[in-house]
């Protein structure tokens, strides 16, 4: 059987080892119905191991679901951030064959972000960084963020952009309606639809500015099959070839080369035909969403049987995170 590696599975601190979060406008809940079963995943190393075991899954890359908005001061954020960190490289020291980890920072203070993601990766032994959503609203294109994309570089690790809680102003603009339920308005805004948009938008940004040209070694992961990028990849070649964009290269050359995707439990043929025709399988990876995704026997059940060869099926199922994350 394939060796499997998934790459955005989530933590949480426990709320007695940390200080509260920043209040968050949204009321939406992203745990969904089951969100007992997911507080004990997201609390318990223990359970998660039991869970891998189980579902022969070998290793996760484990990363905290809380996105930058860890506090509202620059001393509360950091603090948070690197309880979090501490947190994690214990338990990868503890497994270190069974989980890798994503670095949380403190995003909305960028050259204490870039501090703490050095310290995360040569002190803890973390593989990488995750920013989930905006930054108080901004773009992580603004040159205040450069300084976290320049450390990620230089130290050769990764960044995940993971989608964000998108505004209740903005659910309730675009997205609800009289002719169904809030509920499914807020599901179409959030998990169903927006705030993969929204993370590509996220991408597109980047691209643009130019930040692979600033910094060629950058590599940058989107999950959910790439969070809508790949399926316009043509497209914007095309409309941005229209117009002076002061890019060295085309688009979509500089997404297939710098930035990875994953499947984040997605698992369904059709994206991951696409994936692989867009991307090649070197930027593939694999995910399952743990635990607000529980895909019990299809993670490893549905790699194993895709119409793929098996050297594909082994660079999507570790070779290619082992190779990403440094995992080895």
């Amino acid at each position: 059987m394939t060796k499997i590696i998934t790459v955005e599975e989530h933590f949480e601190i426990d709320p007695g080892q940390s200080a509260p979060k920043a209040k968050q406008e949204s009321k939406v809940d992203p745990k969904g119905p089951q969100a007992n079963i997911v507080d004990q995943y997201l609390h318990s190393f223990d359970k998660r191991l039991e869970y891998m075991d189980k579902y022969n899954i070998d290793m996760q890359v484990v990363s905290n679901t809380g996105g930058p908005m860890l506090a509202g001061s620059k001393e509360q954020a950091v603090t948070n951030s690197r309880q979090i960190n501490d947190l994690l490289g214990s338990e990868i020291k503890k497994h270190p064959t069974r989980f890798g980890g994503l670095a949380t920072l403190p995003v909305n203070y960028p050259e204490a972000a870039a501090e703490e993601l050095e310290r995360a990766v040569t002190q803890l032994g973390i593989n990488g960084a995750i920013i989930g959503g905006l930054a108080n609203d901004h773009f992580l294109d603004e040159p205040q963020y450069f300084p976290i994309f320049e450390t990620a570089a230089k130290l050769d690790v990764p960044i995940y952009l993971h989608p964000g809680m998108v505004r209740e102003s903005e659910r309730k603009m675009l997205y609800h309606s009289p002719s169904y339920s809030d509920q499914v308005g807020d599901m179409i805004a959030l998990a169903g639809w927006v705030w993969h948009m929204e993370q590509g938008i996220q991408m597109m940004h980047l691209i643009l500015s130019g930040i692979f040209d600033k910094l060629p070694n950058l590599k940058l992961v989107s999950g959910h099959w790439g969070e809508f990028v790949p399926y316009f990849l043509e497209r914007l070649d095309e409309f941005t070839g229209m117009t002076e964009t002061h890019l060295d290269r085309k688009f979509s050359e500089y997404y297939r080369n710098n930035v990875y995707v994953t499947a984040s439990g997605m698992f369904t043929q059709p994206q991951m035909d696409l994936a692989l025709a867009e991307m090649g399988p070197d930027h593939v990876l694999w995910a399952e969403d743990f635990p607000y995704l529980r895909r019990e026997n299809q993670v490893a059940d549905f790699l194993e049987q895709a119409p793929i060869t098996q050297d594909v099926r082994e660079k999507i199922g570790h070779e290619n995170s082992e190779k990403l994350f440094k995992l080895n």
